[in-house]
């Protein structure tokens, strides 16, 4: 009897892969002495590299396909993918043109970042099983040297075996639409979003597509499933809602969506940034450069801390009581909790009242 074991398993299945496994390890024994029951407590306790280190002691330079099967499905589930993949190539030159073996063998190129080599390990599954859907997205998703130039086809071929799926759907749709086939583009994202007319990345996608090819209609309603998601709206995805309204002459709700694009644009720190900005000018006495730069740091926030800066400004460096009264007063204005600040609240009012004089 023989099995083929590689990938993480369910638990339901743990008890049918133990009575197998070691049925194997029975029959393939010789002069090994090998603990059944040791090997079996490492794997229910999920104790894959006490399993590993205990098969390497017993099976030590072998070449037999059993063996070797047992000693890289343990390296592999202890995420010891160094010597798992070691042991995978041995198995490879044992069992040559496996398609289970080679995509386990790119799969652990793929977490090593070797690239190059996950892509070469999966054109051979393709020429084993051109319909392998997984190994042409495997392809197409590689960033590799040997991949760059035939992505494309990759995720044509991948997309013509699954077109359900989401993230070759969005990736093929965004080529063509940046090839300006825009046709192309959405006849690729319906089906995939026919099963999941909620995924981010489809909705993404589809937004300028839709754009261009003036769906407006189709566009806000992709928008507005991207707002109801988790996900925080975006500058880009609050500008595109604003642009679709204002297509459709919906200006009021056009100016909502830009407002909103403004506000998300901007940094909520960038009046703190103004404010050291003018405080800087105010250190190497340029004091009329750093009430202009107080002002701008106004237009982001009505910030308190700016009117008081500049009041200050007015006040000790350029001699202005009216101007100084004049930011003050606004600074009081902007104070949110009164109460609290009773005392500071006091002391402006004085200093009003003494500029006053």
């Amino acid at each position: 009897m023989r099995i083929l074991v590689f990938y993480p398993i369910m638990k339901k299945q743990l008890i049918l892969l133990f009575t197998c496994l070691f049925f194997q390890l029975a029959q393939a024994q010789t002069s090994e002495s090998l603990d059944q029951q040791i090997l079996l407590d490492y794997y229910q306790s999920q104790q894959y590299a006490e399993a590993a280190q205990y098969l390497q002691k017993i099976y030590t330079d072998s070449n037999d396909v059993e063996k070797l099967k047992h000693l890289a499905y343990a390296n592999f589930m202890a995420g010891n993918l160094v010597n798992a993949e070691k042991n995978y190539v041995r198995l490879n030159s044992q069992l040559p043109d496996q398609v289970r073996v080679l995509t386990v063998l790119a799969d652990i190129n793929t977490r090593l970042n070797q690239n190059n080599e996950a892509a070469g390990y999966y054109l051979s599954v393709t020429k084993l099983d051109s319909n392998n859907f997984n190994a042409w997205k495997r392809l197409a998703m590689l960033k590799s040297d040997s991949t760059a130039i035939m992505e494309n086809v990759y995720l044509m071929k991948a997309n013509e075996l699954n077109p359900q799926d989401a993230e070759v759907a969005a990736a093929l749709a965004g080529r063509y639409f940046r090839d300006n086939q825009f046709r192309k583009a959405e006849a690729t994202l319906k089906p995939a979003l026919a099963v999941d007319s909620t995924n981010i990345n489809l909705l993404k996608t589809q937004i300028p597509i839709s754009m261009v090819l003036e769906k407006y209609a189709d566009a806000i309603q992709a928008g507005k499933l991207l707002l109801a998601s988790n996900a925080a709206p975006t500058e880009s995805l609050l500008f595109q809602m604003a642009q679709c309204h204002r297509e459709i002459k919906d200006y009021k709700t056009a100016i909502s969506y830009l407002e909103q694009a403004i506000k998300t644009g901007i940094s909520g720190k960038i009046a703190s940034y103004y404010g050291l900005l003018g405080d800087s000018y105010e250190n190497i006495n340029q004091s009329n450069d750093a009430i202009k730069t107080y002002k701008r740091g106004l237009l982001f926030e009505n910030n308190g801390s700016l009117y008081y800066s500049i009041a200050l400004v007015y006040e000790n460096k350029l001699n202005d009581k009216k101007n100084a009264i004049n930011y003050y007063s606004q600074y009081l204005k902007s104070i949110k909790n009164v109460e609290k600040q009773k005392r500071h609240v006091a002391y402006i009012k004085n200093k009003i009242e003494e500029l006053k004089r």
